[in-house]
């Protein structure tokens, strides 16, 4: 980032392009809609920061009322912890002797929470932690009808004994992701999600009946989260994508209250063919998991096509844009576009107001 400090106080289309930027006002309402839930329902706010994988933006949301962050990998927990992050879930399996040694280094620096479904992951990860004198939280992951990882209810209270007689390890709870219902109509939606809650109250109730306590009911993803929060299955809330809000998430959510937040700009670099513009971003600055960007700063043009470094524009009749002109797009989904970028933009009003590092890009393992 040598010399990008120097943008700060200016105008975001000064920066050179792609540039990767938030709007801060929107990114906040975004961020405060979803605390106020849960803040409304009891429920602690634990935001998912596999998309912005950024310290900076993971301060900004515990500033506005996050309790903690969630993280997918070792390498983006590492990656928060080394950026002053001290509370942190890691709601996913952590498997070999090799990340969960980094694990624990981690839990050295910060309170390392981590899903588990399996004995012996637990067991290895309490040789390792009590080894190095550190202690893991565990919470006991449950399927609730993703069919990704976890184990039924019914398993559930085996594997939280183990965690309590095994050193290094404390029960912090469970979780369970119903990942399977966040592409759901609207009105298949809210049952998807009351019946992933049943799923996840059952094996609380089956654990607390093997007599231990449950302080952790952690789930919800933005997809759904405004039923997640408001089932009353779980006390934590794992979403965190809407703060940031796309298209994908837009298309998820269907909620008129959050407003886009991550925008990329792009500059003309060619006008050769009239009724097209082409821009200096292509797939490997946007992403295409999920689909095409969407043109936001000029009304009329789309975004018909993207290769490898192009981004292919129609414009309308009687538009005309020049070399150097940027344009605005909306990414698609921000967990396959931030991810391809170093640093964002921290924008309010069109100003530069900060430069956010992207510390977890790459963050795989």
């Amino acid at each position: 980032m040598t010399g990008q400090h120097s943008l700060i106080g200016r105008h975001i289309d000064e920066a050179d392009t792609p540039a990767l930027w938030i709007d801060l006002d929107a990114f906040e309402h975004n961020a405060s809609k979803m605390l106020q839930l849960c803040n409304n329902q009891n429920v602690r706010w634990r935001p998912h920061v596999k998309a912005s994988k950024s310290p900076d933006l993971a301060h900004r949301l515990i500033s506005i009322g996050a309790q903690g962050i969630t993280c997918a990998k070792v390498a983006e927990a590492e990656a928060m912890a080394a950026g002053g992050i001290n509370d942190i879930l890691v709601a996913n399996e952590i498997i070999g002797t090799t990340k969960i040694e980094r694990l624990v280094q981690v839990a050295k620096h910060a309170r390392i929470g981590v899903a588990c479904d399996d004995k012996a992951n637990i067991s290895e990860i309490s040789s390792i932690a009590s080894k190095s004198n550190v202690t893991i939280g565990i919470l006991v992951d449950i399927n609730v009808g993703a069919n990704r990882c976890g184990v039924a209810p019914e398993e559930a209270p085996a594997l939280a004994r183990h965690v309590m007689e095994s050193p290094g390890t404390e029960l912090r709870g469970l979780m369970g992701y119903e990942g399977h219902v966040m592409g759901m109509q609207p009105e298949d939606k809210e049952a998807a999600s009351a019946k992933a809650a049943d799923i996840l109250a059952e094996a609380k109730s089956l654990v607390e009946a093997s007599g231990l306590s449950v302080e952790i009911l952690s789930g919800g993803g933005s997809g759904n989260y405004w039923h997640a929060a408001t089932l009353g299955s779980i006390n934590e809330l794992q979403a965190g994508g809407g703060a940031l809000m796309d298209i994908s998430y837009q298309e998820l959510m269907k909620l008129p209250d959050h407003h886009y937040a991550l925008y990329l700009n792009a500059q003309v670099i060619s006008t050769a063919v009239k009724g097209r513009a082409i821009l200096d971003a292509g797939w490997k600055t946007t992403g295409r998991h999920t689909g095409l960007p969407v043109m936001y700063s000029h009304e009329g043009a789309e975004v018909t096509s993207l290769n490898a470094e192009h981004t292919i524009v129609a414009l309308p009749a009687g538009m005309s844009v020049a070399h150097g002109d940027r344009m605005t797009l909306v990414p698609h989904y921000s967990d396959s576009t931030v991810l391809l970028h170093r640093e964002m933009y921290a924008v309010r009003n069109h100003i530069i107001q900060d430069i956010w590092e992207i510390t977890g890009a790459g963050a795989l393992r």
